[in-house]
């Protein structure tokens, strides 16, 4: 058994679980009669999301983009195609208008990172010339986590997106912080020591103040406002922190 192929899909996928509980705790039963999105569905896009994370890592690897001259550049690129994949699915009619998109689009960015995320951590820990190093075990969390972050983040914009009838302004709103993550991630390759921890705390700090800025502040009134745009009202939703 791939030891080291099971501990990447652990720290990969630990940060996705802990926030999609941490978030959708407070919208599905029991902590409200009438959820506000269905499971089945949520689970259906995460699991598209899983795929489309698990591609991007295997085409960011087989193309050497972190290792290019023009890796900046090619990340900057990765970023919008990232979010697009997510558009692309989600822009179907049935998800248009509907307050419960938000919920699907924070489900694709969960399952994108956490397919993401297993790819980029087993690619570091099979680099690491002293194995299961539980220095470099601190780090890939980190950067797992990191991605977790910024990911359920853009696709809670593009969720928004979707259910406001604006997919791609919304995706220009989830692209600004996931450019300047990408960015930071392409010199990650290039740096060492201290100044490689210093990058991956960065990182992790950018995804944690926009999905703390979507999630926890924004969220509950974008359900208030789409559910009143379709002339619908709820009075158990959570309060913005």
């Amino acid at each position: 058994m791939d030891w080291t192929f099971g501990i990447a899909l652990l720290i990969g996928f630990a940060p996705v679980f802990i926030l999609m509980d941490t978030i959708l705790k407070n919208y599905t039963y029991p902590r409200v009669e009438t959820p506000f999105f269905k499971d089945t569905t949520f689970f259906g896009l995460f699991t598209v999301g899983i795929v489309e994370g698990a591609v991007m890592a295997v085409v960011i690897s087989l193309l050497g983009l972190l290792e290019s001259s023009f890796s900046i550049m090619y990340m900057v690129m990765m970023a919008f195609v990232e979010l697009m994949a997510i558009v692309v699915v989600m822009n179907l009619k049935r998800f248009r208008g509907k307050s419960d998109s938000i919920f699907y689009g924070y489900g694709m960015g969960l399952g994108m990172a956490g397919g993401m995320a297993s790819g980029f951590v087993y690619l570091m820990l099979m680099a690491s010339s002293e194995g299961l190093d539980p220095t470099m075990v601190i780090m890939a969390v980190i950067l797992s986590c990191g991605i977790s972050l910024i990911f359920s983040s853009g696709g809670t914009n593009i969720g928004e997106g979707i259910a406001r009838h604006m997919p791609m302004q919304y995706l220009m709103q989830g692209a600004i912080p996931l450019v300047a993550f990408n960015m930071i991630f392409a010199i990650l390759p290039t740096t060492g020591g201290i100044v490689y921890i210093g990058a991956l705390l960065l990182m992790l700090l950018i995804g944690a103040y926009f999905f703390h800025k979507n999630l926890f502040v924004n969220l509950p009134n974008v359900v208030r406002d789409v559910l009143k745009y379709n002339n619908e009202k709820r009075d158990d939703i959570p309060k913005s922190r």
